[in-house]
């Protein structure tokens, strides 16, 4: 079966762009400008993570889960460090710092 090039009808629509992870965000503002350019009655972005100052540009989200200050990485609930590590914690979990993380030490529990 050959794969459909047609594009997703957004025209007129209420568009609600959801990602889990929001730090420089570069690729959310790619994604909302393209999207923005089949005429949506309404685009926002929604994220879990809010990461405001790792941002390169100019975007707020308009619905998050949490917002954070901290550049540590943030692992659990389906996150996951690079290696995969964290991704099944039922628990949100960050490392303590980059040193930490990339010698795969244990992640701290948010409390």
């Amino acid at each position: 079966m050959a794969a459909s090039k047609e594009r997703p009808e957004f025209q007129g629509r209420d568009v609600l762009l959801v990602d889990a992870v929001i730090e420089s965000g570069v690729t959310q503002d790619f994604l909302l400008r393209r999207i923005g350019e089949s005429k949506p009655r309404s685009l926002r972005p929604a994220v879990l993570l809010d990461k405001p100052s790792r941002r390169h540009v100019a975007l707020e989200p308009d619905y998050f889960g949490f917002q954070t200050a901290s550049n540590q990485l943030w692992t659990g609930y389906g996150l996951a460090a690079a290696n995969g590590t964290g991704r099944n914690a039922n628990t949100w979990c960050r490392w303590w710092s980059e040193a930490a993380r990339q010698a795969g030490a244990v992640f701290q529990k948010k409390r």
